[in-house]
């Protein structure tokens, strides 16, 4: 069969007897069609995701009026805790604390620590929700 060449594109009639087999396709589709889902995590590997992810410390703590706003981490993950104060990815964190700055004025607090002195995500999700970060859905069970 003959293409077609429409307005500098290739239009090829379909053909139900024209299928392709995977094996006929170029080598980087076929390996793309041939990608296996991950496996999901045992329950021990999902906990130790979790216990990582609440020793991390949070050396910027944002508040207002009392209530935690959002942390930023040492290893650079930034968590706001409201889809209100959703910032845009690659912002630096001058950029995000002026937004909470403008958005929130006198009654936002910054809180700065060391590494060594911070509280870890564990301790700021303790604050915020009362309980440390945990799998929102256990879907292991």
């Amino acid at each position: 069969m003959a293409s077609i060449n429409i307005n500098d594109a290739i239009a090829i009639p379909l053909n139900p007897k024209n299928r392709l087999s995977k094996n006929d396709l170029p080598t980087e589709i076929q390996e793309q069609l041939s990608i296996k889902l991950p496996t999901l995590p045992t329950p021990e590997e999902r906990q130790a995701q979790i216990d990582y992810q609440n020793s991390i410390p949070q050396t910027t703590v944002i508040e207002s009026n009392g209530e935690i706003l959002a942390a930023f981490g040492d290893n650079g993950w930034k968590t706001v805790f409201s889809n209100d104060d959703v910032f845009g990815q690659n912002l630096s964190e001058t950029e995000i604390l002026n937004i909470f700055k403008n958005k929130y004025g006198g009654s936002l607090s910054i809180r700065k620590y060391s590494s060594e002195n911070a509280p870890t995500m564990g301790e700021v999700h303790e604050m915020k929700y009362g309980r440390p970060l945990t799998p929102k859905i256990d879907y292991l069970v």
